[in-house]
């Protein structure tokens, strides 16, 4: 399967719809649960059969990245949906050049590099998935600025404070989809911004939920964040 990508603002479009639409299949009984999309997971057992109505429709296949060392790149298609994501083993250090061959495999987008632009981002911070016990990450294609406010702000605090049961999953939150839509980082002790609110209004109104909801959230994950394990 490929994807015809002019650029790559193309190609972060189709990440982000691929992951929303993922996120909005009705998942429970009677169609009424959403279930995150994967970031970060132990094995690929778990991203072919869970959560079990979505890849019972919509299978996926798991193909090695044509170039990259062995066990350290891997796809994820999914030709019903017909979408395909790059997953990085936490101890590949060549995950940059391996999205540029990504590119150019699945998106018909040949480059020799990525302009600085842009960041090869994994969706779930590599430090934390590798203490939790998680080795495959999802990547995407974000905003350089984007990427770094993330990393200096929630991720960072997140990674530092250590918090998270060892190998079980990791779904993208509502701060992961904040960083996913160009959103810069929420800070510690700081409003959020309008910026940030309009995303928020945007959210409420696609998941069918009060905005007051996702803004609890996120201050609940940040609060999270802010936590240090004593000893």
């Amino acid at each position: 399967m490929t994807r015809l990508a002019v650029s790559p603002e193309d190609v972060m479009a189709q990440e982000r719809a691929a992951l929303l639409g993922e996120y909005l299949y009705p998942n429970g009984v009677m169609g009424g649960v959403q279930v995150p999309p994967y970031c970060a997971i132990p094995d690929w057992h778990v991203l072919r059969t869970t959560p079990t109505p979505l890849r019972q429709r919509h299978p996926i296949q798991l193909i090695e990245l044509p170039g990259s060392r062995p066990g350290h790149a891997v796809v994820q298609l999914c030709p019903s949906l017909d979408y395909a994501f790059l997953w990085a083993h936490v101890d590949n250090d060549n995950y940059r050049s391996d999205y540029v061959r990504f590119l150019g495999a699945h998106h018909n987008l040949t480059l020799t590099s990525l302009p600085r632009t842009y960041h090869v981002d994994h969706l779930f911070n590599r430090a934390r998935a590798r203490s939790m016990a998680l080795p495959w990450v999802r990547m995407v294609l974000l905003p350089s600025f984007i990427n770094v406010s993330h990393g200096g702000g929630y991720e960072g605090s997140r990674t530092r404070g250590g918090i998270g049961r060892p190998g079980r999953p990791r779904g993208i939150d509502e701060i992961v989809l904040l960083k996913l839509c160009g959103v810069s980082s929420p800070r510690q002790g700081m409003p959020l911004t309008p910026q940030m609110r309009v995303h928020l209004a945007r959210m409420a109104a696609l998941f069918h939920l009060p905005a007051a909801e996702l803004e609890r959230n996120i201050a609940e994950l940040m609060q999270v964040a802010r936590f240090r394990p004593q000893g």
